[in-house]
């Protein structure tokens, strides 16, 4: 992988911005390498798979109008000479348009605390995790048929230099997880438990409180019955209430889509879109986050971000195009994956904490329904819609959860009534990771999460 410690590097890529801006009004260079390992292990097979390193590195120039860009994979002192050399040549230089606001002086350094570095542990020991948790689980219920752990790392090194800032990061993400499958006559039911984010092969754990968890569901979800549709008092788990934050109102507020036209967001700053006790966050400084990082890849530095303060929507998500186009404060929500484009993305965008308990929240249901794991989700921005399907639910009766359940639950509504029939706000936030594309391209590592949240939900 790219040496981001190499200062030679680091001073080339200064003096090829310096060079480039002697013609264009403003420079920047982006460099990364990523490393990425996938290790399943079932009872009926074993899959390995490491891909990496994958280099590249991206120069940016204002031509006064909008940015223009190139890319190479050729790190060499040579390549990055040419790829920079001829950005700058070709640049159509525009007189009289925006002006690239003036950057802070500033370096920095981050690197993802890890207790274990995962690069320390052998392979052998991973595959050799992903093999008990298979063989724990399938001993967890006479039904199981099939069962696989999972074991994933991602190692990223970049580097931003600009005239100003001088960046350089180590991030490192681990996903461990557990999946089983149970059959009963014709019926047949999958269902897991996991744990990751950035940070060391620490995080490649499943608790005993998860085990007993998903023990406990198997029986369940065998008997589970499709839902009969309707609109239901809900308690959302902190999984579906990060998939709702996700998909209902993530998407929806990251700002190139304003300039697009395809976002009603635009026309909300300073609205009530949801009841007094939502609170929306998005934070790459999250500890642990799988969005984590130290700055974003347009070099903004990483800070949290409020996108909804009691229910109003305040700050959108922007990229450095966006935030120069429309005028808007700059957060750090500029995102490649690799070496393409970048995009406003979210990283870990949650629900804020709230006062109550989940046992007041499920003792104030005389019928409704507990939405546990998050499966998928698909979002409109432009109308509003959304649409988020959940793995399972368990049916609340009498103020007590039950133990019938029911499986593929879609959750469908309209952003502002979801949000505004949000009454109870838990305080036991907790993220989960995962990846999202714009547009079913352009990967990224995200988080999503919160609290418990008791709201009225239509479900089908």
């Amino acid at each position: 992988m790219v040496c981001i410690h190499d200062r030679e590097l680091r001073s080339l890529l200064r003096g090829l911005v310096s060079e480039m801006e002697r013609k264009v009004p403003y420079a920047s260079a982006f460099v990364v390498s990523s490393r990425r390992l996938s290790i399943e292990s079932s009872l009926r097979q074993e899959r390995i798979s490491e891909t990496g390193p994958k280099e590249g590195a991206v120069f940016t120039i204002w031509n006064g109008e909008h940015f223009e860009e190139r890319a190479t994979a050729d790190l060499t002192p040579d390549g990055l000479a040419r790829a920079a050399r001829a950005l700058a040549a070709d640049a159509n230089i525009r007189r009289g348009g925006l002006n690239v606001p003036v950057e802070a002086k500033m370096d920095l350094f981050y690197r993802t605390p890890c207790q274990q570095n995962p690069a320390a542990i052998a392979l052998e020991e991973k595959l050799a995790l992903c093999r008990r948790v298979r063989d724990r689980a399938k001993v967890l219920h006479a039904n199981v048929i099939e069962a696989s752990g999972y074991y994933g790392e991602e190692q990223t090194e970049s580097i931003f230099v600009s005239r100003a800032r001088d960046f350089v990061q180590e991030i490192v993400a681990v996903r461990h997880g557990v999946r089983c499958v149970a059959a009963d006559g014709g019926v047949v039911r999958s269902d897991g438990e996991s744990n990751g984010g950035t940070g060391g092969f620490e995080l490649a754990t499943i608790s005993d409180q998860q085990w007993d968890e998903l023990a406990r569901r198997i029986p369940g979800l065998l008997r589970a019955t499709p839902i009969e549709p309707g609109t239901y008092d809900v308690v959302v788990s902190p999984a579906a209430a990060g998939l709702i934050a996700h998909e209902a109102f993530g998407h929806g507020v990251e700002t190139d889509m304003f300039l697009k036209g395809r976002a009603k967001a635009r026309d909300y700053f300073g609205k009530a879109v949801g009841s007094r006790c939502v609170n929306l966050f998005d934070d790459p400084t999250f500890a642990g986050g799988a969005g984590t990082y130290g700055f974003d890849d347009e070099g903004q530095p990483a800070a949290r971000t409020q996108v909804l303060r009691d229910g109003v929507f305040v700050q959108g998500l922007t990229d450095r195009n966006s935030a120069m186009r429309l005028g808007l404060k700059r957060t750090a929500n500029g995102r490649r994956q690799d070496v393409n484009k970048a995009y406003a993305r979210m990283t870990n965008t949650y629900f804020g904490a709230g006062p109550d308990k989940f046992e007041d929240m499920i003792a104030g249901i005389d019928r409704g329904m507990y939405l546990g794991m998050a499966e998928s989700g698909m979002e409109d921005p432009k109308d509003w819609g959304v649409q988020c399907v959940i793995a399972w639910g368990r049916e609340i009766e009498n103020g007590r959860l039950t133990d019938r359940y029911h499986t593929n639950i879609g959750l469908t509504g309209y952003v502002p009534d979801l949000l505004g029939s949000v009454t109870m706000v838990g305080g036991d936030i907790k993220l989960l990771g995962g990846s999202c594309g714009k547009g079913y391209k352009e990967w990224v590592r995200v988080g999503m999460g919160g609290p418990h949240m008791r709201m009225k939900a239509r479900l089908g």
